[in-house]
């Protein structure tokens, strides 16, 4: 399946927006010991160069933060349809000459965390970021679903010890896929980028997610997770996160339009589908860290190099409800994902 750059909702509206300098900026998608949220995903600190998406990714946090926060700043563009708007900086080359890059010397900064650094409306603006970041020692984060990503392997390459490249996928099913990632390059191919990235060297990561209950297009939960633990097994990436579909924004919603189904809030499934995913990537010799909706992240293994986190953790669990947020229903999955 190639990105299909067409709009969803309409004609893709763009802009410009006058981003802050300097780029780097704080996030709490990183450790628990860093005051995150408990997702390694950077040391604290993030580099964003664009407003929305147009990956379009229905399920996608970003964009109820843009409708709620931006309207203010970016105006009403932010108010259309989730990947039918892009907003680039019109002050980049100075934003980029200006950023004290040395002052992020050894820190691990995540790019991005409110869009993908290399769909293709953004092309060449990661590269010229990164040529200037990482001779100044700068290591990264990068997180991506596009192919793009391979354009800058050589410089990636060289830089090897300063990058992880992660890439996420919610399912191996081609069609749901298709669906709910609707201009992303198919799971085969995101695969493709870990196993180019791997053969250069360069360690690599995985998010499965967000994992979805069980819904007609894709029924078997387990199955889905057992064929993404066989195609990431070929690879072997150095970590694999994983995290179940939560209620963020108007994403429910969203998702229900396209799949012509309502998506049941189950008050277990966060547990439940936690313990079949570490279980199928266990069985493929693969470490397996999950995000839970809540509750508490144990890890089995400590470590001190800062650099190694491909270790395993277990989860109490958590109950499957969204922070602030109190639906739930159903009695959950226990049938469906009984081992």
């Amino acid at each position: 399946m190639s990105a299909d750059r067409r709009s969803i909702g309409g004609a893709i509206a763009r802009g410009k927006y006058h981003c802050s300098i300097p780029l780097i900026h704080q996030s709490r998608l990183t450790t628990l010991e860093l005051g995150g949220i408990g997702k390694n995903l950077s040391e604290g600190w993030c580099l964003n160069f664009a407003v929305g998406c147009t990956h379009g990714c229905p399920f996608c946090y970003v964009d109820s933060i843009h409708k709620r926060f931006g309207r203010h700043r970016y105006g009403d563009i932010v108010l259309k349809k989730w990947g039918d708007y892009l907003l680039v900086p019109d002050n980049f080359k100075e934003a980029v000459r200006e950023t004290p890059w040395e002052k992020w010397r050894g820190a691990e900064i995540m790019l991005s965390s409110t869009h993908d650094p290399y769909i293709p409306e953004l092309k060449g603006m990661a590269r010229v970021i990164l040529e200037k970041a990482l001779p100044r020692g700068v290591r990264f984060c990068i997180q991506t679903r596009s192919m793009r990503v391979l354009d800058d392997l050589d410089l990636l390459t060289r830089y090897r010890d300063q990058v992880r490249l992660q890439v996420s996928v919610a399912t191996s099913d081609v069609e749901f896929a298709r669906k709910i990632e609707p201009r992303v390059p198919s799971p085969a191919d995101r695969v493709r980028i870990l196993k180019e990235a791997k053969t250069a060297g360069i360690r690599t990561g995985v998010i499965i997610a967000p994992v979805f209950p069980p819904l007609a297009l894709r029924p078997d939960v387990r199955r889905d997770l057992k064929e993404l633990a066989t195609m990431l097994s070929a690879v072997k990436p150095d970590y694999v996160f994983g995290e179940s579909l939560h209620i963020r924004g108007g994403n429910y919603r969203l998702l229900e339009e396209i799949l012509h189904e309502p998506i049941q809030s189950k008050d277990d499934f966060d547990e439940l589908v936690s313990s079949v995913y570490r279980g199928e990537l266990r069985r493929k010799g693969l470490d397996a860290i999950w995000w839970p909706e809540s509750g508490h992240i144990q890890s089995t293994y400590k470590h001190n190099d800062k650099q190694a986190i491909g270790f395993s953790v277990g989860a109490n669990g958590g109950n499957g409800i969204c922070r602030d947020q109190r639906r739930t229903t159903g009695s959950g999955l226990k049938n469906i994902l009984k081992t």
